[in-house]
């Protein structure tokens, strides 16, 4: 599980659904979806330190730096280690933020010709990332 700080910055929120702004270390901004409101969820609140957590799975790896994309959660990083596998292959990432993870398909990992020290963009959705205090 890939393990993020940051601080909350604002809050939207509309019935039982929030969107919350959080303000990462190195000032990136990440934006997440909740099921979940201010009046439901007593951690969600403008100055709140928190811990972004999402899988290995859910990081997207763009060669394309600036691509043209509704994925707001984005990060350039740097391939620090690929460990191949036979179904699954790990990419380890440098980012301005910490090290993160992302798993995908080992046929993937070929056809992209992903090499360590090769700068790539990470790339999040909103709605896979969960909050914890």
């Amino acid at each position: 599980m890939n393990n993020l700080s940051g601080k909350i910055k604002h809050i939207k929120n509309s019935e039982y659904l929030s969107e919350v702004i959080i303000e990462l270390e190195n000032n990136s901004i990440f934006n997440v979806f909740l099921v979940e409101t201010p009046q439901t969820a007593s951690y969600l609140k403008p100055g709140q330190k928190i811990k972004l957590l999402f899988k290995e799975t859910e990081v997207i790896i763009s060669k394309h730096l600036m691509p043209e994309i509704s994925i707001r959660n984005q990060l350039k990083a740097e391939i620090i280690e690929i460990k191949p596998g036979k179904i699954l292959s790990e990419i380890v990432l440098k980012s301005a933020v910490g090290k993160i993870k992302s798993l995908l398909s080992s046929t993937v990992l070929q056809q992209m010709n992903f090499s360590e020290s090769q700068e790539v963009l990470i790339l999040v959705k909103a709605n896979e990332i969960m909050l914890s205090e």
